[in-house]
């Protein structure tokens, strides 16, 4: 079941990605199933007694403070993991050491908190989920196309359901079947589902419930890990099925025939999707063509403006295309900032220097007296009114524009 969880979700391209993305979203799934082992080492040393469950829970805690302080949202794991705390019923004194270590490790996080509550207008974009995101999140967690989501689906679900009566090693069809065990909520003790399905549910449910309730927060990446709670159950899910053919068949070996079917499924049906996340037309904004387009033709002295802010990443990720102009609105440098984004100058400075100007590259949007900003509109009319456009490009999420002086 393990094997086959575990190719699930590396071949799930949502996973490739992320694992390519320069930020910290890998990191923090990697942080959440090191704690959500660490927690199941926990408790098992919980159940055996001795002086080794103290250090498995300084891990434990030590790993979700590593994950809140990359991302806030992985500290929504912990009710994922209280549930699955509940349903372990690992007695009193375990159950006091987890909550114990969850108090700290997310204590340890307020500094982040803090700052976060007061940097609020960095996530200001984020609007209420649609039915479009909760389409993207479904297929984060149970694959692209179509058919293959629906057979990860169905064996999470074949991992979740009471346990049926089955036939007795070795008995003949005259025997009654073997009586079913208790089921996975009631029996106690750590399972894939008690494992999987608050992993899988819990945190992403949260972050939906709370950005319909009060200030939207959601987005998908903040919640990636859940995919690993659907891998654990679909793995698990798979394995039960061949045991149960493999039960029916008297056949051992098809123990591993779903499994195996089930894996290459996740390998041919996304082919293409695995192929194209790893071209720049996966990603919202494509920066290196348009840089480049600037490194081919900008010439000595041209300048450059960035509408808005948020798209001056392409200079700081491709420098050597932009070696020939000069971003002139720039008032405070990026590694003063502390941001890729950097502050630029007041309107009265940068007309001056825009009218100074033979050409200018504006990257981004495209300049319009209705933009949004109100720096970006003044600098539009600007263009509009002193200077000739003269190049006027596409790029995937980049607009890219060249205007000539009059």
């Amino acid at each position: 079941a393990a094997l086959f969880a575990g190719m699930i979700m590396v071949l799930t391209p949502a996973i490739s990605f992320y694992a390519q993305t320069a930020r910290s979203y890998a990191m923090v799934f990697a942080c959440v199933l090191g704690s959500t082992l660490a927690l199941m080492n926990a408790l098992a040393a919980e159940a055996g007694g001795g002086s080794g469950p103290r250090r498995r829970w300084l891990i434990y805690g030590a790993l979700v403070t590593l994950g809140g302080y990359l991302n806030e949202m992985s500290l929504l794991v912990l009710a994922a993991h209280a549930i699955t705390v509940l349903l372990a019923r690992p007695g009193r004194r375990a159950a006091e050491r987890w909550a114990a270590t969850s108090v700290v490790a997310g204590a340890l996080v307020v500094p982040l908190l803090v700052v976060s509550l007061l940097e609020h207008a960095a996530v200001g974009w984020i609007i209420p989920p649609r039915v479009a995101d909760l389409l993207v999140l479904y297929h984060d967690y149970f694959g692209a196309s179509i058919v293959l989501p629906a057979l990860v689906a169905v064996c999470a679900i074949a991992a979740v359901l009471p346990p049926l009566s089955r036939k007795r090693p070795g008995g003949t069809a005259g025997q009654p079947a073997a009586e079913p065990g208790p089921a996975w909520w009631r029996s106690g003790g750590v399972s894939a589902a008690s494992v999987g399905l608050p992993l899988l549910v819990v945190p992403a449910s949260l972050l939906l419930s709370e950005s319909y309730i009060t200030h939207p927060l959601y987005v998908d990446r903040y919640v990636l890990y859940g995919e690993a709670g659907a891998a654990l159950l679909a793995g698990a899910g798979v394995y039960r099925i061949g045991r149960w053919l493999a039960s029916v068949a008297s056949r051992r070996a098809l123990i591993w025939g779903p499994g195996a079917v089930l894996c290459v499924c996740a390998l041919v049906l996304q082919l293409g999707a695995q192929h194209k996340v790893r071209t720049p037309g996966s990603r919202r904004y494509d920066y290196g063509a348009p840089s480049h387009y600037v490194g081919a033709h900008a010439r000595p002295g041209d300048g450059v403006l960035f509408f808005g802010v948020f798209y001056r990443k392409a200079r700081l990720g491709y420098p050597a295309d932009f070696r020939q102009t000069s971003d002139f609105a720039l008032a405070v440098p990026l590694v003063r900032a502390g941001s890729f984004r950097g502050h630029d100058k007041p309107f009265a400075v940068t007309r001056q220097v825009m009218l100074e100007r033979r050409r200018i590259w504006v990257l981004g949007v495209h300049p319009s007296a209705h933009l949004p900003s109100a720096l970006d509109r003044e600098e539009s009319m600007v263009l509009e009114r002193d200077f000739i456009l003269v190049t006027n490009r596409r790029f995937h999420g980049v607009d890219l524009t060249l205007w000539v002086r009059r």
